[in-house]
């Protein structure tokens, strides 16, 4: 992270403009789109810098879609660095290059000034059908994703600003609504000029060099705040787990979700280790899908900051591959949004342990939530050692089956005068600390 350079009244002008002209971009997807769909605002956009990093989101964008869009825009950059020309807009809706699922197409516009890439516009919207083997692509029963509809990769879409109408008319005809899937590539080509023409007013006011260089200090501001919010917090670490209620193709039982969550220093590091292999289902969750739950749950405890790279950039996943939540092609994922509901639900329990002030109403239990030292029952539950005490016996070959509340978590024993346990004392003598709060002076 740089110093900042900008004086304060510049930086805050351009990081609220960078935020309007994304807002406006949603603005006009709202107002000119075809699918019912994304009227009903099943739509997101962002303002990227000349390398894919997000500088800023719409105020209305939905959580899905927050973690992923710089992924499918360096996607974009990544197949055509070097043959991009002013009036190209770029489409791709890869679920395996940082996307959600096929429906949710993304149109990438470059911004240029004077011949050079300074920014790329973002516009992201359901499409009412992409395609499949079921009216509206989701066909639950899909193993693999050639059931789930047409895979955009990166193509050019727009070329000098006109439609390209061969490669428009063969992704709209893979369709069962053809003519609202030309409406919203028009809608959302159309939205990503309006960005343009705010951020080359911009240019024209300030200059371009002023203009990058609030690009990069938007990021570094969040991110140098996110990490001073991190570091203020005791060094630790929590897991929990949630369930996905069965895999069709196998025996009746609950497929888990793990999480651990480590705070360290300035920087939170989430690890799925654990977690169930891919399931014979569209609920399986692709890295892109992944990243942006975490994004998702752990910005909503940090609800004052804006939302770009810079927030991603203090903190890390990992993820076993080939898990339900690191899903690999040809694995459907259609149905994302259901792994994506249970890590979010543990990333806002987790974090409500940490900063209780602004817990958030969800089906997420508390008693299931475990730090290390924490005293958990049901299978897998974290003991005050901090060791894995083994899942309750069962007959062999079977899966643990846990007891369920009306949230289908798994409940744990809550600990009397909310014991949530007592991490190892410091090696300098000084008193052990409960519950991941700091201990009073």
């Amino acid at each position: 992270m740089a110093k900042q350079t900008l004086d304060p009244v510049t930086f805050e002008v351009l990081k609220n403009s960078f935020i309007s002209a994304v807002d406006q971009m949603g603005e006009q997807v709202l107002r000119t789109c075809y699918s019912f769909v994304i009227y009903n605002r099943d739509f997101s956009n962002a303002l990227h810098d000349a390398e894919g990093n997000c500088i800023a989101q719409g105020n209305q964008d939905i959580a899905v879609h927050v973690g992923t869009l710089h992924y499918t825009c360096k996607a974009v950059i990544e197949a055509f660095r070097g043959r991009m020309k002013e009036g190209d807009v770029y489409a791709i809706n890869d679920p395996y290059a940082g996307g959600t699922h096929f429906s949710d197409v993304r149109l990438v516009r470059p911004i240029f000034h004077e011949g050079r890439v300074i920014a790329f516009a973002q516009a992201n919207g359901h499409w009412s059908d992409v395609g499949g083997s079921v009216p509206g692509s989701f066909d639950v029963m899909a193993r693999e994703m050639f059931r789930e509809g047409l895979r955009i990769t990166p193509v050019k879409l727009f070329e000098n600003n006109a439609l390209i109408e061969d490669v428009a008319t063969l992704i709209a005809q893979n369709s069962r609504d053809p003519a609202s899937i030309i409406g919203d590539m028009q809608a959302q080509a159309e939205a990503t000029a309006v960005c343009q023409r705010d951020i080359l007013r911009l240019v024209e006011k300030y200059g371009v060099e002023t203009v990058e260089t609030g690009f990069a200090e938007v990021q570094d501001y969040v991110e140098r705040a996110v990490r001073m919010r991190l570091a203020a917090l005791p060094d630790g670490e929590w897991a929990t787990q949630d369930f996905i209620d069965r895999d069709p193709a196998g025996s009746e039982g609950l497929i888990p979700i793990k999480i651990r969550m480590t705070i360290r220093g300035d920087k939170a590091y989430y690890d799925f280790a654990g977690s169930h292999d891919v399931i014979a289902s569209i609920y399986n969750s692709a890295e892109g899908a992944t990243f942006s739950a975490v994004a998702a749950g752990m910005k909503t405890f940090f609800p004052d900051l804006p939302l770009n790279s810079g927030f991603y950039r203090a903190f890390e996943i990992t993820a076993p591959e080939g898990s339900i939540v690191d899903a690999r092609w040809p694995v459907a994922v259609t149905g994302f949004l259901m792994p994506f509901e249970k890590i979010m639900n543990s990333i806002f329990e987790m974090w409500s342990d940490i900063m209780p002030e602004r817990m958030r109403g969800s089906r997420a239990s508390r008693s299931s939530c475990s730090m290390t030292g924490c005293r958990a029952a049901g299978a897998g539950g974290t003991g005050r050692t901090g060791r894995t005490a083994p899942p309750p016996a069962s007959a062999p070959g079977s899966r643990p089956s846990p007891s369920r509340g009306r949230s289908g978590r798994t409940r744990s024993a809550r600990p009397s005068s909310r014991s949530c346990g007592i991490r190892p004392a410091p090696a300098n003598g000084g008193a052990a600390r409960a519950c991941g709060r700091p201990r009073s002076s």
